[in-house]
């Protein structure tokens, strides 16, 4: 992951750090380390998905790792405490596979969103995630083009 900073914050304990090991770990093989993850994982934000548990969040970061394909990860901001941890970060990808009804173009696309993770025995337990759908699917053609 390129210009990942984790910076020690006076007054979190050593248990934050570790939270934002587990994450920043996972981000970069797209989740599908699932030791991370807690089995009845409760997730909010998953555009076009609904996921119920460890199998259907693995399923989301598959089905997202067939669409976009070479994704550079870029953590912008990473800050954590005892029960959670929160992400601002930016994906740069190639549109390999369908996705949102769009075919596949082999164009190179960049988006970005936040996440926010409650973590429970060192686990994610709880996410919420807010992808810059708009940014997306532009770059992919599946909205229109908006006038000038």
């Amino acid at each position: 992951m390129t210009d990942r900073r984790l910076h020690s914050f006076a007054g979190l304990a050593g248990c934050a750090e570790t939270r934002r090991k587990i994450v920043c770990d996972g981000s970069e093989k797209i989740r599908e380390r699932l030791q991370t993850v807690c089995d009845n994982i409760v997730c909010r934000g998953f555009p076009g998905f609904t996921i119920k548990d460890r199998e259907s969040y693995k399923d989301f970061f598959r089905t997202f790792r067939r669409s976009f394909s070479g994704m550079e990860w870029k953590i912008h901001a990473l800050v954590a405490d005892e029960r959670y941890v929160a992400a601002r970060w930016e994906i740069q990808a190639t549109h390999s596979g369908d996705f949102a009804g769009m075919k596949a173009d082999g164009r190179r696309i960049t988006f970005n969103g936040m996440v926010l993770y409650r973590m429970e025995n060192g686990l994610i337990a709880e996410t919420w995630l807010h992808i810059n759908e708009m940014m997306l699917l532009s770059q992919i053609g599946a909205l229109p083009a908006m006038a000038a």
